[in-house]
C-alpha cells in the first residue's frame, strides 16, 4: 500500500517549528513556488514559529522580508534571525521602522468621506453615495408601486447607517468578540457606524465625534480588483505604491492578525490578513495617531472588574483588611 501523502495539517501537529530552505521550497528564480505564500499564511494564522535559511549572506533577513512580500509571502522576520543583530547584543530592541512612505498618494475609498468630519458630514456623504447607487435602478422602473418601494428602500439604506451607531463608553459591547477588537478602546468618546453596501462592510470610527480611521473589507476572488487572495491584495498594493510594505506580526494585545502597512502625508494604511482568501484594509489618519495617546486618557482597568479587596490581594496587597477599629475601646 503506497504511504498516504503528508498534509500541512500533519506537519504542524507533529513540529514546533519548522526551518524552511528558500530556494526550492519557498521561491526559485521566477518567484513564490505553488502554495509557498498560502503555506506561509498559514503558519502565520497559526502562529507556528518558523525560520528560513539560505547560503546567501549578501542580503539582509529584512531585505529578504520586502523581496518576499514583493512574491506574495508575507514573511515575519526577528532580531534573532539577523546574526549581525545578535553580534551587536544591543541592550534594547530597536523598535520597529515607521511604514514605507507610498509613492502614490493613499485615498479613502468612498467619495466625500474626510478625515475630521463628524457624524453627520459622513451620513450627508453616504447619502450622496447611495443616491448614487441607486440611479441605475431608478432608471428601470416607472413612476408607481415599484418607484415607491425603491424610494422606501433608500430611505431604509440611509437611516440604516445612523442607526449603526455603536458607542465605546463604560459598557463592554458585542465589538469585542468580532476581529475589530483593538480598534477602539472604552470610556474615551469614541464610536464606530457600519454601512453594508454591495454585499460588503465599512467600518467608521469617531473619536471626540470626529472620523479618524475607516475599515474596509472588500470582497476577494478571482474578478475582484483588489485581488483573488490576500497575497494577492498585498503584491497588487505593493506595485501600486511603488514601494513593498512594512510586515507587521500580530502582537496578541492590539493587533490579531498578521499586517502590511504603507504611508503617506496624511494617511496610514494596514493590509490586515483575514485568512488566506479575505483582507480589511483599514485607513487611519495621521494626525489622529500621532495624538492619539493623549485623546485615550482612559486606559483599561488591569483588574477585569475584580473586586478591590480580592484585587488588593492578587497584587500582594494584604489580606482582609478586617473590621474598623473600636475607638471606643480601652487600651
Amino acid at each position: 500500500m503506497a504511504p498516504r501523502p503528508l498534509t500541512v495539517g500533519d506537519l504542524l501537529a507533529t513540529h514546533d517549528a519548522l526551518l524552511l530552505d528558500a530556494y526550492g521550497v519557498l521561491v526559485d528564480g521566477a518567484g513564490a513556488l505553488p502554495d509557498a505564500p498560502a503555506f506561509i499564511a498559514e503558519l502565520n494564522r497559526r502562529g507556528t514559529p518558523y525560520a528560513i535559511v539560505t547560503n546567501d549572506a549578501s542580503r539582509s533577513p529584512a531585505t529578504y522580508v520586502r523581496r518576499f512580500a514583493g512574491m506574495g509571502l508575507a514573511t515575519v522576520v526577528t532580531g534573532a534571525s539577523d546574526v549581525h543583530a545578535q553580534n551587536r547584543k544591543k541592550k534594547e530592541e530597536a523598535p520597529p521602522p515607521d511604514p514605507p512612505v507610498a509613492k502614490k498618494a493613499v485615498t479613502l475609498p468612498l467619495a466625500g468621506v474626510r478625515w475630521g468630519q463628524n457624524p453627520k458630514q459622513v451620513a450627508d456623504a453616504i447619502d450622496a453615495i447611495l443616491d448614487e447607487d441607486y440611479k441605475p435602478l431608478y432608471k428601470n422602473v416607472q413612476p408607481g408601486v415599484r418607484m415607491k418601494e425603491l424610494d422606501a428602500q433608500l430611505a431604509e439604506d440611509k437611516s440604516q447607517f445612523r442607526r449603526s451607531r455603536i458607542d465605546f463608553g463604560k459598557t463592554p459591547t458585542g465589538v469585542d468578540a468580532t476581529p475589530l477588537r483593538g480598534e477602539y478602546t472604552y470610556n474615551n468618546k469614541e464610536a464606530m457606524y457600519t454601512l453594508t453596501r454591495k454585499g460588503a462592510n465599512t467600518y467608521f470610527f469617531f473619536i471626540q465625534e470626529r472620523l479618524w480611521k475607516l475599515i474596509d473589507e472588500p470582497k476577494l476572488g478571482d474578478a475582484s480588483p483588489h485581488g483573488k487572495n490576500y497575497q494577492d491584495a498585498v503584491i497588487k498594493m505593493a506595485t501600486n505604491f511603488g514601494v513593498p510594505g512594512r510586515v507587521v506580526p500580530p502582537d496578541g494585545s492590539t493587533r490579531y492578525a498578521l499586517e502590511v502597512d504603507w504611508k503617506d502625508a496624511t494617511t496610514h494604511l494596514r493590509a490586515i490578513q483575514r485568512g488566506d482568501a479575505a483582507i480589511a484594509i483599514a485607513y487611519e489618519d495621521n494626525a489622529t495617531l500621532a495624538n492619539l495617546n493623549t485623546l485615550r486618557a482612559n486606559k483599561p482597568a488591569n483588574d477585569s472588574g475584580i473586586d478591590p479587596d480580592v484585587a488588593a490581594v492578587v497584587r500582594g496587597g494584604g489580606g482582609d483588611p478586617g473590621p474598623p477599629p473600636d475607638k471606643n475601646k480601652k487600651k
